[in-house]
């Protein structure tokens, strides 16, 4: 199953380096890693928002079928494209079923996030940019500041030649991260 959802992401430009054969008996993905540069420079959009609701559906493809989780969303701020209302993610519970894969997050009902989005031209799937790399918490300070911000990834980070690299957490004001993707448009 775990190979079988690689075959299917292939379409997604720079978001994952596929893994030999050993990554898939070890259930880990491998992810090329990206700057927040990149991420907006790739995104179709990139939004603030508050998840409302989650559901899922069985996606049919040409390898196997899929159950997406489909996050619904309430758009406060759009900082890139056009305003949104869903990202979907594979994996998630339809029937009984579950399906999980390694690298994609699962977002809460009532956080809210700030997401790079890409969408699929060919399925017109909205992905989330680099999976867990794309999806940043947006959190309140004591202070009365916002921030935005992501752990770093469990997964296995590729740079852009190939060669393993460390993640790092990301954390900053959400000011500052809607000025540099702002920033990245011209």
């Amino acid at each position: 199953m775990c190979c079988n959802m690689y075959r299917k992401l292939t379409f997604i430009p720079i978001l994952l380096v596929f893994a030999s054969a050993g990554a898939a008996s070890l259930h880990a993905a491998t992810l090329q890693q990206l700057s927040m540069d990149q991420m907006s420079r790739l995104a179709t959009n990139v939004v603030r928002a508050r998840v409302t609701g989650a559901s899922s559906s069985l996606v049919l493809g040409a390898a196997t079928p899929t159950i997406y989780t489909h996050y619904k969303l309430a758009v406060t701020e759009t900082w890139k494209g056009s305003g949104v209302s869903e990202v979907m993610l594979p994996g998630g519970d339809l029937n009984g079923q579950k399906q999980s894969f390694p690298g994609v997050p699962e977002l809460k009902v009532g956080k809210e996030y700030v997401l790079f989005l890409w969408k699929s031209p060919t399925t017109g799937i909205m992905h989330a940019i680099g999976l867990t790399q794309g999806i940043f918490d947006v959190t309140r300070q004591p202070d009365g500041s916002v921030t935005a911000s992501r752990r770093e990834s469990g997964e296995v980070m590729l740079d852009r030649t190939g060669h393993r690299v460390s993640d790092k957490a990301i954390n900053m004001k959400l000011g500052d991260m809607k000025s540099r993707v702002s920033g990245m448009r011209q």
